[in-house]
This record gives structure tokens, sequence and C-alpha cells, in this order.
């Protein structure tokens, strides 16, 4: 894994250096869950309760909000990734700051 996390960490400097502007809009949960899962089952949309879904768009990558996000990619520019996390079939990214 310590190959995959140092491209990765290319990557997000990459991305961060390009000062990409987020979207955030809100969907219905069926659009969100049809349009979002449309080739994997990526998304648990059992987790959000209302019928509206925020979702966050980052470097044309649609995903729904987890939380706190940025204005843009460059407000990540002091930050990258740290590790990865692999277990029954879901990967999670670690990143923090420098």
């Amino acid at each position: 894994r310590p190959g995959l996390v140092e491209q990765l960490q290319g990557e997000f400097a990459k991305i961060a250096e390009e000062d990409i502007a987020t979207t955030i809009e809100s969907w219905p949960r069926a659009r969100a869950e049809a349009e979002l899962n449309k080739v994997q089952q990526n998304f648990d949309f059992n987790v959000f309760k209302d019928p509206e879904i925020r979702i966050v768009g980052v470097a044309n990558y649609l995903c729904p909000c987890g939380g706190t996000h940025v204005r843009s990619t460059r407000d990540v520019k002091d930050w990258t990734v740290t590790g990865l996390k692999c277990k029954k079939g879901v990967v999670r990214v670690k990143y923090g700051k420098r």
C-alpha cells in the first residue's frame, strides 16, 4: 500500500493546486441514489434521514455530503493523504495537514 498512498498524495497535491471550485446541491433521495450508485453501489443512502440529500461536487466527482467541505480544492493545499484502510470491501482514505 505505501506505493498507492504516495500516488494518491501526488494526485491530491495536483488537484489542490488546480484550485477547482466545489459545488453543493440538494437532490431528492431517489435521484441521488440513482445517479450516484449508477456504476457501483458505493453509497449507503440509509444513513440519511432527510428526503433531500446534499450533494457535493469536487473535480467533477459527485458524492453525498459527509460533513465539512471546502469552497475550492486550493483550500486543502496544506493537506495530504496519510493512509488507507480497507475493511469488508470499504476503502477509507485518511488525510490530514502536513
